[in-house]
């Protein structure tokens, strides 16, 4: 299942749960504002705000679903979001299908728990690493944007250094004595 969403600038607007995003898009072709194309590999979904008519009714099913172009706040592209979305009424198969966000990234399920442990491994080799080195750790930025990062600092110093962020990349290094003699 998945749901629809408009997003214009950040602002989300759930609009309503299909079987299939087909379905989905079928039901958005109503709408002569909306556009779907593929570029470089990618298929990108909007609406042009612009050609968003004062009142409109979608309709699927026997439901009549209101859109407006007041329903946003700029003058920029709306674009959509398709969220995969398990029914959890229906019996399951073990592990749902999806992504899990940690940080600021989308962490497939099936890869979840491996990918946390071997991120906290690699933030408690560094962190070992700096104290070994005389240095002060702190894990900082939990919730930001960027997500979190580690920080350091000489003790008895007030000036905090920026290491790296607990991203990705980071959670790959196989070796993180070599990164951080490159890094300090």
């Amino acid at each position: 299942m998945y749901i629809l969403e408009f997003n214009q600038e950040g602002l989300g607007i759930e609009i309503g749960l299909f079987q299939t995003i087909e379905e989905g898009r079928a039901f958005l072709s109503q709408l002569e504002s909306y556009q779907c194309f593929e570029e470089d590999g990618f298929l990108y979904e909007s609406l042009k705000a612009d050609q968003i008519p004062d009142y409109f009714e979608l309709e699927v099913h026997h439901h009549r679903v209101p859109i407006t172009r007041f329903m946003f706040t700029g003058e920029g592209p709306v674009n959509i979001y398709w969220k995969k979305i398990a029914d959890l009424s229906a019996p399951g198969n073990g592990l749902v299908d999806g992504a899990t966000r940690v940080d600021a990234y989308s962490i497939e399920n099936k890869d979840l728990k491996e990918y946390i442990e071997r991120r906290e491994r690699a933030y408690q080799k560094a962190k070992k690493a700096l104290e070994q080195k005389g240095y002060e750790v702190s894990r900082q930025f939990f919730g930001s944007e960027d997500g979190e990062a580690i920080l350091y600092k000489r003790p008895n110093s007030e000036e905090w250094h920026f290491l790296s962020h607990l991203d990705p990349g980071f959670c790959e290094q196989t070796d993180i004595q070599e990164l951080l003699e490159g890094l300090l």
